[in-house]
């Protein structure tokens, strides 16, 4: 009976700590910053949710987020993470894998592995090994990853090479402007991130060009104008309508003007 006890002690005393550190955990995490004006971003992440099935613990999903640049796919995925993120035993938002990656994927699967199981001072020397450490350390956890803005396949097969990385009921969602590329790695559930509509583009364009969910009536006419030209890109409305903030109506139509003749470098 003694032996029992003491072997029902321990084994509370690890329940009791894992529960610890889960709730720890939860507490720690911050969210992530989605968008300062999130404009029709809940509809479209609930379409990319519903791909996920995150109620669903059977196998491994794959979801791609694709679009032109600027569409607000980063945006959506940050903000699934932040709506789904506690539903697993491990989490990493990877982003701007794009640039990350010419410094080597050696450091973004490193990154992985420090987020996902605290293993902060591991060095995995290649990428070779990087793969065989993810799966024996990931195969059996319930993981969320994110791999945000990936324009190569070499850094899908290093960082998310196979399903069987991943314990039952994970989710690997990629976002990325190249669709034939999550085609190629085998992602068949995909979402088309698009452009904001009509009313959308007027309203975000609106809190960056008068800081107000309202465009003054005076300005309506040469508002549409810039939202026309921004063909519903989140990017092109922030950029164009934080240029616009607080001048005058010439200096509207000329910078219109100008833009139209010479696009902005960073649209």
């Amino acid at each position: 009976n003694f032996i029992c006890m003491l072997y029902l002690g321990r084994y509370e005393h690890e329940v009791i700590q894992k529960i610890v550190e889960e709730v720890s955990r939860k507490i720690n995490r911050s969210p992530l910053h989605v968008a300062n004006y999130p404009i029709g971003l809940e509809s479209r992440v609930q379409e990319v949710n519903s791909l996920l099935d995150v109620g669903s613990n059977q196998g491994v999903s794959m979801v791609g987020i694709y679009g032109i640049g600027g569409i607000g796919k980063t945006a959506i995925a940050c903000a699934v993470y932040n709506l789904i993120a506690d539903q697993f035993e491990g989490q990493c938002f990877l982003g701007d894998i794009r640039e990350k990656s010419k410094h080597g994927l050696v450091e973004l699967q490193e990154t992985i592995l420090s987020e996902m199981v605290g293993e902060k001072s591991i060095k995995l020397g290649s990428t070779n090994r990087g793969k065989a450490v993810l799966k024996s350390k990931l195969q059996r956890k319930k993981v969320l990853l994110i791999l945000d803005d990936v324009d190569r396949l070499e850094q899908l097969k290093a960082l998310a090479g196979d399903p069987s990385w991943f314990g039952h009921g994970s989710r690997i969602i990629v976002t990325t402007t190249d669709k034939h590329l999550l085609r190629v790695h085998g992602v068949e559930r995909r979402y088309e991130a698009k452009g904001l509509d009509d009313k959308e583009a007027l309203e975000l364009f609106s809190w960056h060009a008068f800081k107000s969910n309202e465009v003054s009536p005076s300005y309506m006419d040469i508002s549409k104008r810039a939202v026309l030209y921004s063909n519903g890109l989140p990017l092109a409305l922030e950029i164009i309508g934080s240029n616009l903030n607080g001048k005058t109506m010439p200096e509207w139509q000329a910078a219109l003007d100008t833009i139209e003749r010479n696009p902005d470098e960073d649209i």
